[in-house]
């Protein structure tokens, strides 16, 4: 099997992306959600709000599951922010297509994105199988999708 990604499928994700409530859209190109490791291409519009994660989960039987991610920068420029167990900014990153920026995270690693142009898009490695109740545990100190303040948060973490 081979997927290719070029210029007009890239094309086509922004749009989708531009169309989504969410301002982003993830394209698969790993066959199956049991896949070992997940390949996708990731577009975010600016404006959009990406919740604080890290992919350490620990669910109700105190079962660990951890994944790496990584990440290239396609297209666009975008602020990759780490953050403390208690919600402080630990450190802001730059990434930026024109300088070839790839980034690792730990799986430990709280961490959300931030575009600074208008479409962002990266090429992702995260490792698999994936399952909504262990992919990414959710930062407690801030908010959900949907709800309040959400604007004024990303406007805030622009300025870094």
């Amino acid at each position: 099997m081979v997927v290719q990604v070029d210029t007009n499928l890239i094309k086509d994700l922004k749009n989708k992306a531009k169309a989504s409530q969410r301002k982003r859209y993830l394209h698969s190109l790993h066959p199956n959600h049991e896949a070992f490791l997940h390949t996708m291409i990731n577009v975010f519009c600016k404006g959009t709000y990406v919740v604080p994660h890290r992919h350490y989960v620990k669910d109700e039987n105190h079962q660990i599951t951890k994944k790496g991610e990584s990440f290239f920068v396609l297209e666009g420029k975008a602020k990759l922010i780490t953050f403390t167990d208690e919600g402080e900014v630990l450190k802001v990153y730059q990434v930026h297509a024109n300088q070839k920026s790839m980034l690792w995270l730990s799986e430990e690693t709280w961490h959300t994105i931030v575009p600074t142009t208008d479409f962002f898009v990266v090429f992702e490695n995260k490792t698999g199988p994936w399952k909504a109740s262990t992919d990414k545990a959710f930062h407690p100190g801030f908010p959900k999708e949907g709800e309040e303040g959400i604007d004024m948060l990303i406007k805030e973490w622009e300025k870094l």
